[in-house]
């Protein structure tokens, strides 16, 4: 969910601003995120999840249009609901105007062609947990995007960011395999963050993959969108119990040396997710997961247990490339 700095030939722009300081970072207890205060179940208005807390500032960082693709595309995203979420609690039209400049972007640098087509493309490698090399795109910010795009269509009815919210979903109707977002699982298909192979089927990016299915195929009336979101809900919710170990979430289903369970941050935002979900497309697997997982996060011992596997985790996968370096086990 962060901006993470990416390895290329060309000197690095400066770091995108973090809205959450190193302790908090490095120890990732919360994102200072809550529930969607203004989402609708039956509409589009206020995003699911409340990223009110990642836009700081009125406009998006310069380095997403000087650098496009070597930074993150779902930080510019992410920055921009959280922007349209403080314009919808009254902070002012700057916060509308700065995520239609982000919508632009989006816009602006959508693939027109070949396998992307409709994708916003990474252009450097992911720096650590899974192997991928550019370019490559991600459901995760594909899904977030055109969520986005759908809101600033609805607020300034520029068909622009329609057609290209629309758009935003063709990878994910196309196998990581082949060079789109998605992946199968048990019969069935969900979209990928990272489009690795084996798949990783990250949790979290699935699931806000998913919410922008759902949002085209009720703010623009795209039946085929619905259906899709439909049957994703369903995959995920017959196979929510594989990202459960009995005592945590799961991060990802990635063959790692070590299983990646969830910080507290990301656990705490699988509890957020799953309730969201489960109210958009009520399926009780997904509710009852919700409320194990939640159950877990007031456990001492089980926090204790995860906070451990975690960074037995960090130490057979480090975030740092420096440290992959020098530890045998971890180099790529």
């Amino acid at each position: 969910m962060n901006a993470d700095r990416r390895d290329d030939p060309a000197p690095p722009p400066p770091a995108p601003p973090r809205y959450r300081g190193l302790g908090e970072r490095f120890m990732s207890r919360s994102f200072g995120i809550g529930p969607g205060r203004r989402s609708d179940p039956a509409g589009v208005r206020g995003y699911p999840v409340d990223f009110s807390a990642k836009a700081e500032e009125p406009t998006p960082w310069e380095g997403f249009a000087s650098h496009p693709g070597r930074w993150l595309w779902v930080a510019l995203v992410q920055w921009a609901l959280g922007a349209h979420e403080r314009w919808l609690a009254g902070d002012g039209e700057r916060w509308l105007a700065g995520a239609r400049e982000a919508a632009d972007l989006l816009v602006e640098h959508q693939a027109n062609s070949g396998v992307h087509d409709g994708g916003w493309v990474q252009t450097a490698p992911y720096p650590h947990t899974f192997p991928l090399a550019p370019p490559w795109v991600s459901g995760m910010a594909q899904g977030e995007g055109a969520s986005l795009l759908v809101r600033v269509h609805l607020e300034t009815g520029d068909d622009r960011y329609a057609e290209a919210a629309r758009r935003a979903l063709r990878p994910l109707a196309v196998p990581s395999s082949e060079g789109g977002a998605s992946a199968s699982l048990e019969g069935g298909s969900l979209p990928e963050e990272y489009p690795t192979e084996p798949p990783s089927f990250v949790l979290n990016g699935a699931i806000f993959a998913l919410w922008g299915l759902r949002d085209v195929g009720i703010a623009l009336g795209d039946d085929d969108a619905l259906a899709r979101f439909r049957d994703g809900v369903d995959v995920l919710a017959e196979n929510v119990h594989r990202w459960d170990t009995g005592v945590w979430s799961r991060y990802d289903l990635y063959p790692h040396p070590v299983v990646n369970v969830a910080s507290t941050a990301y656990h705490a935002l699988h509890v957020l997710q799953l309730e969201a979900t489960n109210t958009l497309a009520p399926r009780p697997a997904l509710s009852d997961a919700a409320a194990r997982f939640a159950a877990y996060a007031e456990s001492p011992v089980k926090r204790a247990r995860a906070f451990t596997a975690k960074a037995l985790f960090r130490v057979a996968v480090p975030r740092s490339r420096r440290m992959a370096t020098l530890l045998p086990w971890a180099r790529r």
